[in-house]
């Protein structure tokens, strides 16, 4: 098991706990409810404590917490102390000292990711320079010094054939940021998506780049603009095909960050005096992103006959599971004191929005990294390649070697492998992404590097 993935769901964890002991809940029954519908690694150690409680191994659900939290080793001892400080809320009889340990564990959640993810954003140094210094410094000194190997060969030496120019440029170096690349996801911590290879249909408009490729050397036989011409209308056509999937997913994190945000919003409508109907409502209403689903919402309570729970379920659920599983503890408490929902609704607000603070500060580290990638993808590689090839050309015609005249091809291909790979890379960072996401990236690169490319190769020196 990966610890610090693990981490990285401990604010979600205890939101869950403390939503569920808050609600009139008990131990055993938010053990039991997580064990079911909560982040996958602690899903499997609650359904661990739960299985070994009921076939006698623990005596009861509080011993079983207390025995998972303590075999867990170091670099999860944040999960581990916010665990056990949920435990001592959950046999405290006073409601004020309990909500302040709930709190308190909710702090020791957070700080044990702020910690991990500013330790994450300082080991990206290393790979990052690694990939900047292999994709792009590697390929250039090699075009620096062919021309002294070829003219070497001129006078005796031997030279260096185009065989060795392909193994280097389109085999090694994508290779060694491919394993960066795979390195930099596995140590990811706060990697959530998983990628789907059903997605890859997705990708299918790209096989026209072939026929594209064929037809243009037929009709025109030149190779000075093939990949351009070939590979940009395959692109274009992906991403106006992926478009509205791309549009859906967007709005379906917007929505989700609009419900997380309004949860805050609904505990002080509900202890202002509005029930708990209402004040969903209501506040999902007042944020931009979460407009369409207030109206869904209301929709779905119009015809559930009562069963308030099933319309939150069918409303909430294909968005966030996390926020349809806060809603409907909030609604529990309701139905049994509509104040100290209210206030509860209050707590998991904060919490929420003491989560979205430190994720907001790792995506403004992350951010910089990610901006030189692409630029570097982008412009500089295809600027100091195309302007490499610029030199070549009249060494090239001196020496006559066919090692020379062909770099052009060669780098053409090579940057559709670093756009690519670079995507992938990308996609290995924060969070993670989709492989949709993968494959939008690399559609919107791929046509400008190698349009910059084309412009900066064709200059004359």
């Amino acid at each position: 098991m990966d610890y610090r993935r693990l981490v990285n769901e401990c604010p979600s964890v205890v939101g869950m706990l403390s939503a569920g002991l808050q609600s009139g809940g008990s131990l055993d029954s938010t053990v039991r409810s997580l064990a079911v519908n909560g982040p996958r690694l602690s899903r499997k150690l609650f359904e661990d404590v739960v299985r070994r409680t009921d076939t006698k191994k623990f005596p009861s659900i509080s011993e079983g917490l207390v025995s998972m939290a303590s075999a867990l080793p170091k670099e999860a001892s944040g999960y581990n102390r916010a665990i056990m400080m949920v435990i001592s809320a959950s046999e405290s009889t006073d409601d004020t000292t309990r909500n302040g340990l709930l709190d308190d564990a909710s702090d020791l959640a957070l700080e044990a990711v702020k910690e991990m993810g500013e330790s994450y954003g300082e080991s990206l140094t290393a790979p990052c320079m690694a990939v900047f210094g292999i994709g792009i410094m590697v390929p250039m000194i090699m075009m620096s010094i062919l021309p002294m190997l070829s003219i070497g060969g001129i006078f005796g030496s031997r030279s260096i054939d185009q065989g060795t120019i392909v193994l280097i440029t389109l085999v090694i170096v994508p290779a060694v940021i491919l394993a960066v690349s795979v390195l930099v996801r596995h140590r990811n911590p706060f990697l959530s998506e998983s990628l789907s290879l059903n997605e890859l249909k997705c990708a299918l408009p790209l096989l026209g780049t072939l026929p594209l490729a064929i037809s243009h050397c037929y009709f025109f036989g030149g190779i000075e603009s093939l990949f351009i011409l070939s590979l940009a209308p395959t692109c274009i056509a992906t991403m106006i095909l992926m478009m509205n999937d791309m549009n859906n997913d967007r709005k379906r994190r917007k929505c989700e960050q609009a419900i997380m945000d309004s949860v805050f919003d609904i505990g002080n409508r509900m202890v202002s005096g509005e029930n708990f109907e209402t004040s969903v409502i209501s506040a999902t209403s007042s944020w931009e992103g979460s407009i369409e689903l207030s109206e869904r919402i209301s929709r779905e309570m119009n015809v559930c006959r009562g069963d308030v729970r099933s319309a939150l379920h069918r409303s909430i659920a294909p968005i966030s599971r996390e926020m349809g599983i806060a809603l409907e503890d909030i609604l529990v408490c309701s139905e049994k004191n509509n104040d100290d929902a209210g206030r509860m609704a209050v707590n998991l607000g904060k919490q929420f929005q003491n989560r979205n603070r430190i994720r907001r500060t790792l995506e403004l580290r992350l951010k910089s990294t990610t901006d030189m990638m692409i630029g570097t993808c982008m412009f500089f590689a295809p600027i100091v390649l195309g302007m490499s090839v610029s030199m070549l050309e009249p060494v090239s015609r001196i020496s006559g070697s066919s090692a020379l005249s062909n770099t052009s091809t060669i780098l053409n291909i090579y940057l559709i492998e670093l756009c690519a790979l670079i995507s992938v890379l990308l996609s290995s960072l924060g969070s993670g992404e989709r492989l949709t996401s993968i494959i939008w990236r690399f559609c919107l690169m791929c046509p400008e590097s190698l349009l910059v490319f084309l412009v900066c190769s064709s200059f004359s020196l």
